[in-house]
């Protein structure tokens, strides 16, 4: 059986279940690294990490998330109390390797997170377009089919809640936009009047349609 990864922040931890529905699990398995409240040197980061690990997937969709987050690798026996997003309290993302924090939520309730981030805060926009670079060019290299995209158009942030997750007029012209799906999660959701609550978190149904839409453009 083939293996696709599948790697985002908290809008991705439902992946392996919508590509389950829409491309079936008889042919692949799919591996979801996905953790709440990662950004996308998580996501890249896992890539790398899950390769040196397991050798290369048959597949792989990276799913950006948040140009504004940070995300912190810390040794991998490292867990901070009463903090929850990390990614070794989380048996599925869980590595020997390191312990990722980081994210937004909950930030400032934990000093030492604290004293870190707000030295970091205005620093990481541009680092997390860098973090994309990262990851589609490893998939290049390695000649892993894959596909990427961020839940939120980064040029379009269609709320105030998303611009707290980072904006840009556009993308630089060193990111490879061919296996780029073209159409975000977030925009599905408005476009089909499935508004998110929270401004953020779409619905299971719209995963799945975001997949349907779009099923050609999927390098499966």
């Amino acid at each position: 059986m083939k293996k696709g990864l599948l790697i985002g922040c908290s809008n991705g931890v439902e992946l392996h279940n919508d590509f389950s529905k829409v491309f079936g699990k008889e042919k692949y398995e799919w591996i979801n690294l996905s953790c709440d409240s990662m950004g996308n040197r998580y996501i890249s980061s896992k890539l790398f990490e899950y390769i040196d690990d397991h050798g290369t997937p048959d597949y792989v969709y990276l799913q950006y998330s948040g140009l504004n987050r940070i995300d912190l690798p810390f040794a991998p026996d490292v867990i901070l109390p009463d903090f929850y997003f990390q990614s070794n309290i989380n048996s599925m993302t869980y590595s020997d390797k390191r312990n990722w924090v980081g994210g937004t939520k909950g930030l400032l309730n934990n000093e030492l997170l604290k004293k870190v981030f707000t030295c970091m805060w205005t620093t990481l926009c541009d680092m997390g377009i860098h973090e994309i670079f990262r990851g589609i060019e490893l998939c290049k290299t390695l000649k892993i089919p894959y596909n990427w995209n961020s839940y939120y158009d980064y040029t379009d942030a269609p709320n105030i809640h998303i611009k707290g997750d980072g904006t840009i007029d556009k993308m630089p012209n060193y990111i490879d936009m061919t296996n780029h799906i073209g159409e975000s999660p977030l925009d599905v959701a408005y476009k089909l009047n499935d508004i998110p609550g929270d401004g953020c978190h779409y619905s299971r149904w719209i995963g799945e349609q975001y997949l349907e839409r779009n099923k050609d453009k999927f390098n499966l």
